[in-house]
């Protein structure tokens, strides 16, 4: 009997290590204009592998991220990232620019990104661009909710369609 629970441990074992870390790839985010204070208000749920291998192939970590230190490098940076590949824009207008506001590592193997950018002014329509991951990974699907007035909006964004139009009706 023990000889055949050790058999099995050694094949679970070597079937583990041979399969990927996942099959898919996503991030989600979920957009709300708050009215009090005039600000777009994000949270960005990406996977923590995902998030770990980008910083790792540009050398801001080593390791897992829970146990890197943020610090005003590493925190700029994955800022950087998410300012060119998650953006808002109106027309002619330069995209908004997020603040982290926070970072949190789920235990669930997520990452949530807390994010806010002032609004001078919410127009009828938008541009929105949701492509993180996309370069590192093809098979990225990302989805958004935006919510305005308690009204939800939701899209996604593949690797064939990275930029979306949102109209809304202000009040």
């Amino acid at each position: 009997m023990s000889k055949s629970v050790y058999l099995l441990c050694v094949l679970f074992a070597f079937f583990s290590s041979t399969l990927k870390a996942h099959d898919t790839y996503f991030a989600f985010a979920e957009v709300k204009y708050n009215d009090l204070n005039g600000r777009l208000e994000a949270t960005l749920t990406v996977s923590t592998h995902d998030l770990e291998r980008v910083l790792s192939e540009k050398e801001l970590i080593k390791g897992a991220l829970s146990s890197s230190s943020m610090d005003s490098l590493l925190v700029s940076s994955i800022a950087t990232h998410i300012q060119s590949t998650f953006y808002f824009s109106s027309r002619d207008d330069e995209p908004l620019v997020w603040e982290i506001e926070g970072i949190e590592n789920t235990l669930t193997g997520t990452t949530n990104i807390y994010l806010s950018s002032a609004v001078h002014e919410i127009t009828e329509t938008f541009m929105i661009h949701f492509a993180i991951f996309m370069d590192r990974y093809p098979e990225q699907q990302n989805k958004m909710t935006f919510i305005y007035h308690d009204k939800k909006t939701t899209r996604v964004f593949l690797n064939s369609q990275r930029t979306d139009t949102f109209k809304i009706n202000p009040l």
